[in-house]
């Protein structure tokens, strides 16, 4: 494919407006920064962006979706998010994998690299309905923890949880932390890993293996392990290091990052950027410092690092009048200089490049004249809010410093492994996969539900337990049935 492409088209494009990209840009959409006019040179294209903000993304989309009135391009797919055949079924989306070769070849080359990947973007009926961006190969989130508090109080990062226990009483008594460990509605405190409970919080019906490498699996909501936590959990909030707070506590409500900034926690789960010095002085005390901790003590088999970037999804709908042209569009970002674009920006605007292909940054990126952080100027100077591409390992050697950079080597290479995880290769089929998700939505409110009121005390372990057999009856069982079938035959291809 040549770019620009000879034919030219102006598309529509509804993206999420997240909180730190509102930030930014105000009443103004991406057209206005010099990333999109960068593309729009590179490839001859326009969008017209429909922004929506963060709470009411999903709710407006579905709206959207289910009403036919929809745009060319979606970064998020509302209710159809985790059940793309469906949405093929429903005639929301098409099957790019035929076009793939003729429209997207740098995609298909990227997709026929990595198996790993390749399943993620593969639908389990063998279509594929959505371009991903390739993450790197590590672990960026984990659990973080105030240096400079335990500094003051001459502790040492816990390896254990009676150890954090004891800090974080301290944090509470001596740092006047209100919720000295954070967590929110989703029940996330970075804790539910050393119970060996994989989840990524209430907004999905999760599986794991009940033992590393087992041959059985189990709904992460369901489990032994998860019960566990809750209970521990319960114990937390009954010593008061958890609060009511967590109720209303999370990013769509736009208080995390003020919970651990503003002194009212100090052990939290979130990104290594924030070891960065320079989110130091976004703390309300001058000594503010976050470094990373592993409970070490305590063998973890749920570490996973994210093959597809959490940001890096994008799909064309059936409403698109030219969809050729849009792949060839979406394509550019696998290209070596559409990579470039997507992760640095324009090049001699917000980064250099010499003759080895080393990459570095200007310093309207590191040393914003307006004022913007790093991060910030990364929203601002570059599309990866709402383009996917291949992420090169030199982004992330760019992206962090020295501090952060040794945050994701802790979490990916010193704590645990990843042996009671489902792999990727093994999927549900399509009829498998429309009716364990018209199976899912009820059974997931119901877990979500009882599970905050054993946090509580509002339900005892014991009602939680009847709450599972309970919901065995009616679709938890047959989702387990489904899932059983799929991890058996994934394990009778494997041999």
């Amino acid at each position: 494919i040549e770019y620009p492409l000879e034919e030219s088209y102006t598309f529509t494009m509804t993206a999420t407006l997240r909180n730190n990209v509102l930030q930014v840009l105000g009443d103004d959409d991406f057209s206005v920064t010099s990333a999109y006019r960068g593309l729009e040179a590179a490839t001859g294209c326009s969008i017209d962006f429909n922004m929506l903000g963060e709470a009411t993304a999903e709710e407006k989309t579905n709206i959207m979706l289910a009403s036919g009135d929809m745009t060319d391009f979606y970064t998020g797919l509302g209710s159809y998010g985790n059940n793309l055949t469906g949405a093929i079924h429903d005639g929301i989306l098409f099957d790019m994998a035929p076009m793939l070769e003729e429209y997207a070849p740098d995609y298909k080359a990227l997709l026929d690299s990595d198996a790993e990947l390749a399943a993620s973007a593969t639908n389990p009926d063998g279509t594929i309905s959505m371009f991903v961006s390739q993450a790197a190969d590590v672990v960026e989130k984990g659990i973080l923890i105030r240096q400079d508090w335990l500094d003051k109080l001459g502790l040492e990062a816990p390896t254990n949880r009676e150890a954090l226990e004891d800090i974080l009483h301290q944090f509470q008594s001596e740092m006047g932390a209100s919720m000295p460990i954070l967590m929110n509605f989703g029940l996330e405190t970075g804790l539910s890993g050393s119970f060996n409970v994989s989840y990524a919080g209430m907004r999905s019906m999760d599986y794991q293996l009940t033992e590393p490498n087992g041959k059985e699996v189990v709904a992460c909501f369901a489990s032994e392990n998860f019960i566990e936590y809750l209970v521990y959990l319960n114990h937390l909030y009954n010593d008061g290091l958890i609060t009511d707070d967590f109720m209303s506590t999370g990013r769509e409500y736009g208080n995390w990052e003020s919970s651990y900034y503003s002194g009212k926690c100090g052990v939290w789960q979130d990104d290594c950027k924030y070891t960065d010095p320079a989110f130091r002085e976004n703390g309300s005390d001058p000594n503010w410092k976050a470094v990373p901790f592993a409970l070490s003590d305590i063998d973890v088999h749920v570490t996973q690092a994210n093959v597809v970037a959490i940001n890096g999804k994008l799909f064309i709908t059936t409403a698109c009048e030219e969809p050729e042209v849009a792949m060839q569009y979406v394509n550019y970002c696998y290209t070596a200089p559409g990579k470039d674009l997507v992760a640095f920006g324009v090049e001699d605007l917000t980064y250099t490049k010499d003759a080895d292909g080393k990459i570095a940054y200007t310093d309207l990126m590191t040393n914003n004249s307006d004022g913007m952080s790093f991060d910030i100027a990364n929203v601002y100077y570059t599309p990866a809010q709402w383009l996917p591409t291949d992420q090169q390992q030199q982004f992330l050697d760019l992206q962090y410093c020295p501090e952060a950079t040794a945050a994701y080597q802790l979490w990916t290479e010193e704590y645990g492994d990843d042996s009671m995880l489902i792999p990727s290769a093994c999927t549900l089929d399509a009829e498998e996969m429309t009716e364990y998700f018209n199976l899912a939505g009820d059974v997931l409110t119901a877990f979500t539900e009882a599970a905050s009121r054993v946090v509580t005390g509002d339900l005892t372990e014991a009602d939680y337990r009847q709450t599972i057999a309970d919901l065995e009856s009616s679709g938890l069982g047959r989702m387990d049935d489904i899932y059983a079938g799929a991890y058996a035959r994934y394990l009778e291809n494997a041999e």
